[in-house]
């Protein structure tokens, strides 16, 4: 790994417009918005799909990406991704369209399931697809939904001390170093 690789950070202002984010709606408004969608879950169950992305650097390996989002849990590091429909895209697409609209990033070659699971600790049914893949360029273009974005190396050595990591980033982490060689 270099040097500067594992220094790199290449977006680190919040995206924030006049105190506000995600197109100029105020953080309490999100916040309330945050906590209305938990109480429907939790009331409604719904079936829910979701992909993340375990992003490796194009030339160090031992790099992977992590943001930290503008909206909801904005202090915890995780994996860029979001939630698709199965009968309008495949769970492969999602994420590379999550990616792209979030990131910016495209992948070298295919990207491979690493792992799924199925969880209700939010309330909802919800179907988690984790995925591996290589960016194509290390050069980041983050939309509004993310606060910010970093190179680091897979130890988490490279986000700031007291950092929250999600279980979906541990996960990924462990299940990679477990099928790499």
């Amino acid at each position: 790994m270099t040097g500067s690789a594992s220094n790199e950070i290449l977006r680190t202002a919040e995206t924030r417009i006049g105190g506000s984010n995600l197109k100029g709606i105020p953080h309490f408004a999100v916040d309330f918005a945050s906590t209305l969608l938990q109480i429907y879950w939790r009331v409604c169950k719904p079936r829910t799909y979701g992909v993340k992305a375990l992003i490796l650097h194009p030339t160090d390996p031992d790099l992977c990406l992590m943001v930290r989002h503008s909206y909801a849990d904005r202090q915890r590091w995780a994996l860029p991704g979001g939630g698709y429909r199965p009968r309008r895209e495949s769970a492969e697409h999602a994420v590379r369209r999550e990616c792209m609209e979030e990131l910016g990033i495209e992948f070298i070659g295919a990207v491979e399931v690493l792992d799924e699971y199925f969880t209700e600790l939010e309330g909802k049914r919800d179907s988690v697809r984790i995925f591996r893949g290589v960016a194509l360029s290390a050069r980041l273009q983050p939309n509004r939904e993310i606060a910010e974005a970093r190179w680091t190396p897979l130890d988490y050595s490279g986000l700031p001390d007291g950092r929250l990591v999600s279980r979906w980033a541990e996960k990924a982490i462990a299940a990679h170093r477990g099928t790499s060689s």
